[in-house]
């Protein structure tokens, strides 16, 4: 039966040839068969990148023939810290992958989350790591469990709104991603991991009360970074095999608060994408444990992109993630509530629905606006009511996101409160979202009214944007009065509404 140094043998082997053979070769094609054969017999399998060569489970692999080495000069080149081999790969996947490792000025600068983009599900990959500490709360919790003398930050109080100012929204993906690089198990530990994972029978329940008895001396001596990482190896080697249920319950067993919160922490911290979704993954597949770690790091999230990481990290875990929600929209603290409110908004279902009528009633307009919103993405006869209901809302922000989800869902029944307010709320934002709206629903009805807003009366005329709006909403009901209107304007005064209607018109 092939060894892990098999597999790994001859992996190096098919890469040396992708350097010097092309695809078709008949050596070629033989030594990716190889490797395919290799992995189906050992399974799951992860590679460490190091300095002294590539290591397998806990043993370096000795070079004689000089292919690992070429394969780790190449590795590092491209920044991976560690290889996971997931599933067996077809053979031009398996190909694929390895011509991408190929040295190549071109490549120069390039994050390998990019240079690897597509494999995320083929093969595991880690890149470097920083040496800097993330802001915020994730920052705090690895400073907590990270050696050294580097002081916790102050975290705000839990009565105030966390800052959106200490990050952008949006980070751009890099090969300096803080992922946390897993220091070597002790080797007793890494043995029992990976004999668990491959055996099957009574030693395998021996193996697991080992690997607790392991677990729990690395939880008294705090080596959460080690404990969290066997973690991760159970969960991911499980996949979804309901074959490998006993897996995924020891990982849960595994998985204390303190390592929960660790495993948060580095899903808050990571800016590369696909290693985002893999901390994701785990993250699901760990219970209540990570769900409680999630919610209680969301609310005290400092910025809008680990807010964004942790409500897509919950909205993945389905039931256990709604449950969450629900807890958080009882919270007296608004920036918890409109963030309970998203999470249920985004896994949907009719019995979410009821659990907004208390966020829709909050003081806090960004809670009612954030509510009003979920009800657009949820639909149906109660979310509709409820949007109705809150046309009147005192704040007009308010007012024009249901006017939005009005729109957006296309209801029959909001036309005439949508015609009435479009006569009454002088506000400009919520007259061009009623016409957004009024256009999507696309009843001819609304034209008169609507023309009114496009060009104005003589002693006054709408703003441009108003004007645009609607001459957009005409385009979008496109009746032949609509179309006209919109020829009248293709020749109006204005710049702006003379393009944008002839814009619309050449559409037609």
């Amino acid at each position: 039966m092939a060894t892990a140094q098999d597999l790994l043998l001859a992996l190096s082997r098919a890469y040396v040839l992708t350097l010097e053979r092309g695809s078709g070769d008949p050596d070629l094609v033989e030594a990716l068969e190889e490797v395919r054969e290799a992995h189906h017999a050992q399974g799951w399998l992860a590679v460490r990148v190091e300095p002294e060569g590539l290591r397998v489970r806990g043993q370096v692999v000795p070079d004689a023939h000089g292919g690992t080495e070429r394969l780790r000069n190449a590795l590092l080149e491209a920044g991976i810290t560690e290889i996971r081999l997931q599933g067996v790969m077809e053979p031009e996947v398996l190909e694929g992958f390895l011509r991408r490792l190929h040295p190549d000025p071109h490549w120069r600068g390039i994050p390998s989350s990019s240079r690897f983009r597509g494999l995320e599900r083929e093969v595991g990959l880690s890149s470097r790591r920083s040496q800097g500490i993330p802001p915020g709360m994730s920052g705090a919790i690895q400073r907590l469990f990270e050696p050294g003398d580097l002081p916790i930050p102050d975290l705000p109080e839990a009565s105030e709104p966390p800052s959106a100012t200490e990050a952008p929204a949006v980070m751009a993906d890099s090969e300096d991603d803080p992922l946390f690089v897993p220091p070597s198990l002790p080797p007793e530990l890494e043995e029992e991991v990976w004999a668990f994972l491959k055996e099957w029978g009574p030693s395998r329940g021996e193996r697991a009360v080992r690997i607790r008895e392991e677990a729990a001396s690395l939880q008294r001596a705090r080596e959460m970074t080690s404990l969290t990482h066997v973690v991760q190896v159970l969960v991911e080697a499980a996949g979804e095999s309901p074959d490998h249920r006993d897996t995924i319950q020891l990982a849960r067993e595994l998985t204390t608060p303190a390592v929960a919160s660790h495993l948060v922490a580095r899903l808050g911290a990571m800016r590369n994408e696909g290693e985002r979704n893999r901390l994701i993954r785990v993250a699901a597949q760990l219970g209540r444990e990570a769900a409680l770690a999630l919610a209680d790091t969301l609310g005290e999230a400092r910025d809008r992109f680990q807010r964004r990481v942790f409500m897509d990290a919950l909205v993945a875990m389905g039931p256990l993630g709604l449950e969450m929600a629900r807890d958080m929209v009882k919270d007296p603290r608004w920036f918890v509530v409109r963030n309970g409110v998203s999470v249920m908004g985004e896994i949907g279902g009719e019995e979410v629905v009821s659990h907004l009528t208390g966020p829709l009633a909050n003081p806090d307009p960004r809670v009612r606006r954030e509510a009003v919103l979920a009800l657009g993405k949820l639909g149906g006869d109660d979310a509709v009511q409820l949007l109705l209901g809150m046309m009147g809302d005192p704040e007009a922000e308010v007012r024009a996101r249901v006017c939005r989800s009005l729109g957006v869902l296309r209801v029959g029944k909001a036309l005439k409160p949508l015609l009435a307010t479009l006569e009454s709320d002088q506000n400009e934002d919520v007259q061009v979202e009623c016409l957004r709206a009024l256009g999507q629903l696309g009843d001819p009805s609304a034209v008169s009214l609507i023309e009114k807003r496009a060009v104005g009366g003589v002693f006054s005329r709408p703003s441009r944007e108003i004007r645009i709006a609607a001459y957009r909403a005409l385009a979008g009901i496109g009746t032949p009065r609509a179309k006209e209107s919109l020829e009248k304007a293709a020749d109006d005064a204005d710049t702006g509404i003379r393009t944008v209607a002839r814009a619309l018109l050449d559409r037609d």
